[in-house]
Parts: structure tokens; sequence; C-alpha cells
């Protein structure tokens, strides 16, 4: 039943022509379309898109994650494990946006809009292509009841748990990668940020480059994280979108042991695994607080 990963986020942007802009000629994502208003952009896997753009009305929003599910009948099971957790959901039925495909909308108990998807049509091509991402490796969320959010992670979309800090949850979903979703402990129930997958450091180290060429300063980073392994660099998108380039997300089965807050607390001062990153910046905290989900935008 469990899902297979992040698919796509949904954003509501005040300038979308500015933003899509910024994700095709810097961020380097491959614009696809652009239907109803939403402009749709890839990424080099196969996934038909992993960003949506809409217009904002009035403030920019996180509009909804999309999440990957393997089959009809997964998105069947899935939705009969939503409706019996009784938060706000809708029936599975035929998706008429861009890729089609099969799902549901939903809200989790903390008002955030989720999907479930499957049979989308996918893109064939999917080889890895320097300086460009290849997917969306995770995404961080802030949360006011971490409990509440953990027991909708683990009993309603069976994601895993795979290992804890003193300030963050890492679940992972039906696919190798250490993990594709995050949760820690917040004043507000907001976005933390969403990060995309590059090839290799290089790319993410290229990456970092051509932001801070085009006027947009490494707000964290560059380092190795520990739960996951991962090289990261956040960003203040356009709009003050929190996002990030990551690469070398580690490859785990069964096998791996999970580990607490004990196993990862680094020494005074130190960060990161290379312990070379400054702390965040005081503009990544504050816009720790800025994307919200769109209030009842669950329905597909």
């Amino acid at each position: 039943m469990r899902v297979r990963g992040i698919r796509s986020v949904e954003i509501e942007m005040c300038d979308p022509d500015r933003a899509a802009e910024f994700y095709a000629g810097v961020w380097h994502l491959t614009e696809i379309g652009a239907v109803g208003g939403a402009r749709y952009l890839r990424a080099t896997g196969g996934y038909h898109h992993v960003l949506a753009i809409h217009r904002a009305a009035g403030k920019p929003f996180l509009r909804r994650i999309v999440l990957d599910a393997a089959d009809r009948d997964a998105v069947d099971r899935l939705h009969r494990s939503v409706a019996a957790a009784s938060v706000p959901s809708e029936p599975p039925h035929a998706i008429d946006r861009p890729g089609g495909g099969y799902g549901f909308g939903f809200a989790d108990p903390e008002g955030r809009n989720l999907a479930v998807i499957c049979d989308v049509t996918d893109h064939r091509d999917h080889a890895d292509v320097a300086d460009r991402p290849r997917k969306i490796a995770h995404v961080n969320l802030n949360s006011v009841d971490l409990a509440a959010t953990t027991r909708f992670l683990l009993e309603v979309l069976g994601f895993a748990l795979i290992d804890e800090t003193t300030a963050l949850r890492f679940f992972r979903a039906d696919n190798p990668d250490h993990h594709s979703l995050v949760a820690g402990r917040h004043a507000c129930a907001t976005l933390n940020h969403v990060a995309f997958e590059m090839p290799d450091l290089d790319s993410v180290m290229r990456g970092a480059g051509r932001m801070r060429d085009h006027g947009y300063p490494i707000e964290w980073g560059v380092g190795r994280h520990g739960p996951g392994n991962n090289v990261f660099a956040y960003f203040a998108g356009p709009e003050e979108f929190p996002i990030e380039l990551t690469s070398e997300v580690m490859q785990i089965d069964a096998s791996y042991v999970s580990h607490g807050p004990d196993y990862w607390r680094w020494p005074p001062g130190r960060l990161d695994q290379w312990g070379v990153t400054d702390p965040h910046t005081p503009r990544w905290n504050r816009i720790q607080n800025v994307y919200e989900f769109a209030p009842g935008a669950f329905r597909l």
C-alpha cells in the first residue's frame, strides 16, 4: 500500500511567469507546457512533471504535494486508508490535467494538501544530464503536531520512519532513497523546503554557482548531511520559495539500521559532516514561516 515517492509539487506564485523563467533558465528544469494558466516543468527523470506553477490570488502558497503510487489497486487501498482516518478527501477519479492519471486529493491532520496518483503518461527518456535536476528528492515539512503527522505518515500512507535527530524525522517511501519526506517541530505547519536531486556533487556546485551568478545567494551550505549522507545547498527562490540542490542521497534496503538523536548529535559548532558550512542565514530562518498550504485546495 506504500507510496513510491514524491512525484511533483504545485506552487502558487504572484508572478508565475517570472517563476517559470527562473525554474527553466536558472534551476534547469524544462517547461513542457501551460494549461489553464498553470505552467508545468519536468526534470530529467521519467515523471511527466515535477513542478506546476499556478497564479496566486494575493499571496504565494504551496498548493499541494503529489505522491506516486504503483497502480490503481494501490490508489484505491490508500484511499480507503485515508477515508478511515477521517480527514478531508475526495474519491479516486480520472485526472484531467497534463499527464493524466488516476488518483485523489486529501488533507492531512495539519491541513496539508496531498494527492496520490498512478497511471500518469510519463516520459520514456530519463537519463541523467549534467547540471540538471533528475527529480524531487524530498520535501521537508514544518509540523506543530509532529506526533499526529508521524502517525498519519506511518499508519495511513505507509511511510517508514528511518532515522530521527533532535529536530527532524526522516520518512522512507517504497524506493531505495534514504528518505522522501522529512518533518520537524516548528511553531507553524509550513514548508521547510523542497529538495531537487542533481546527478552528482559537481552539478550541485555548478548549480550553486549559477544561483549566485543570478543573484540568489546560498542561505545554508554547501555541506553534507548526516541522515541520508546527501550533499546540500539551500536557496530562497522567486518569492522566497525555499529550495535545495542535493545529490548523493544514500541508497538503502531493509538491512539498514535506523538511528536515533544520540547517534546524529554533532560536536559543538558543527552543523554537518564536513564542518565547513556556516549556520543558516537569518533570511532562511525567516522564510520557514512563509509558505503555508493553500487553504481547502486538496481536490485535484
